[in-house]
């Protein structure tokens, strides 16, 4: 276990990221460091540059500098309103906190400017094949999900690329020559879309890996909305030490069809049941949000029953540990006291082991209706006009509220 000074998370001495946009970051929920792209930077380049070297420095000293507070302000966020965050799972994961990254913590502290090894690389994640998804999800950006991209495009909200692909300006030599020095000595490799599963680009790259003969002794994962069968990805998956596929998974049934738009239920639930005949193991990424905060009993209960149905599988338990800052407006600590009031009953009457269900209790407690919740219906109310839904068929608690403002779209970070 890490000792947390107030300021340490393993992750920037155990793996690095990127974006869809092709600019790494620290990790996948920092901020992005525009300076440092997949054209002019490798990956090994990135993890010894002077950023990363400065950010570890100032983080194993427990010195909440400039580069600290500008590259993970998203975590401190988190922890002064939910009570915990990404780094804080981190520093008690079994993993993140091994006794590797805590020799890895020892050397920057001896000496701050050291050139980490490839072998100091726990993992890599990578979201440089573009935003390409067939789902238009309530919290989602245009920059993550092309389909949301050309419905923002439609309606004028959004005058970008509807397709994003910087995997196409990368120097493939560069980034191979490098993932032929991390992959014989990486543990874990990750793709992140948009929908990994519609990619050929990963793809091809997961086809390299099993060439050459590394996948063996990686564990592969991706995070897929959980829609797609992609026989030739899940072919591929028998090659690797392990592969697990973390589906997103935000409600059940219509509550699931309405917060990520265009999934249709059933077809999800067979997608998923093709994972687990192809071997894969399953977990979960559950994005908490005003929408979900009142029936995470409902994706704890369909994790019950997907591992009842298949016993010999391997699904996670869901950890309900992502905590959704933006947009501002669909923050869980949002919701009205009276529904909160209301969901705190439900939640006490059914005494049920879920994970975090503290943070989620003490989010609830804490709730207050505001102007975010309010502007959070005028986004769900401008979505609905367009989309033929309504907010109210599932969520009839709203109504009062729903119901006496106009529709109206808001910045994604507003």
């Amino acid at each position: 276990m890490i000792k947390d000074n107030g300021v340490i998370c393993p992750m920037p001495f155990m793996q690095m990221s990127t974006t869809a946009n092709g600019y790494y970051q620290a990790c996948c929920v920092a901020k992005a460091q525009l300076d440092f792209t997949f054209e002019n930077t490798s990956p090994m380049e990135f993890f010894n540059s002077d950023f990363m070297k400065t950010l570890r420095s100032d983080m194993a000293y427990g010195d909440m500098s400039e580069t600290v507070c500008k590259s993970c302000q998203k975590c401190y966020d988190q922890e002064k309103l939910f009570g915990k965050s990404k780094r804080t799972d981190a520093l008690v994961h079994p993993v993140h906190s091994s006794k590797k990254v805590n020799d890895v913590i020892d050397k920057v502290k001896y000496s701050p400017d050291i050139d980490l090894e490839p072998s100091d690389i726990d993992h890599l994640k990578i979201k440089i094949f573009g935003n390409i998804c067939n789902l238009r999800c309530q919290v989602c950006t245009p920059h993550a999900s092309s389909a949301l991209a050309a419905e923002m495009k439609k309606y004028g909200l959004y005058n970008g690329p509807t397709l994003l692909n910087s995997y196409n300006s990368v120097s493939k030599e560069k980034l191979y020559n490098d993932l032929e020095i991390i992959c014989p000595v990486l543990r874990q490799f990750e793709i992140v879309g948009g929908e990994p599963l519609m990619m050929d680009d990963a793809l091809e790259m997961l086809e390299w890996m099993v060439e050459k003969d590394y996948a063996r002794n990686l564990e592969f994962r991706i995070i897929t909305n959980g829609t797609i069968t992609n026989y030739e990805f899940l072919n591929l998956m028998k090659n690797f030490k392990k592969a697990t596929f973390i589906v997103s998974l935000d409600g059940v049934g219509k509550k699931e069809e309405y917060i990520r738009n265009r999934t249709v239920w059933d077809e999800k639930v067979e997608a998923i049941s093709h994972m687990i005949y192809a071997g894969v193991n399953i977990s979960w990424s559950n994005t908490i949000q005003l929408l979900n905060i009142g029936y995470l009993d409902e994706i704890q209960n369909f994790y019950i029953k997907l591992r009842d149905k298949h016993p010999k599988a391997i699904i996670a338990k869901p950890h309900m540990n992502n905590l959704l800052m933006y947009p501002r407006y669909a923050r869980s600590s949002n919701i009205p006291p009276e529904i909160a009031k209301r969901y705190l009953k439900k939640y006490e009457s059914l005494n049920m082991n879920m994970s975090n269900l503290h943070t989620h209790i003490n989010s609830l407690e804490n709730a207050s209706n505001n102007d975010h919740f309010l502007r959070g219906m005028q986004v769900y109310k401008y979505f609905d006009e367009k989309r033929g839904t309504c907010l109210l068929d599932e969520w009839p608690e709203f109504e009062d509220y729903y119901s006496n403002v106009e529709p109206k779209i808001y910045s994604h970070r507003t």
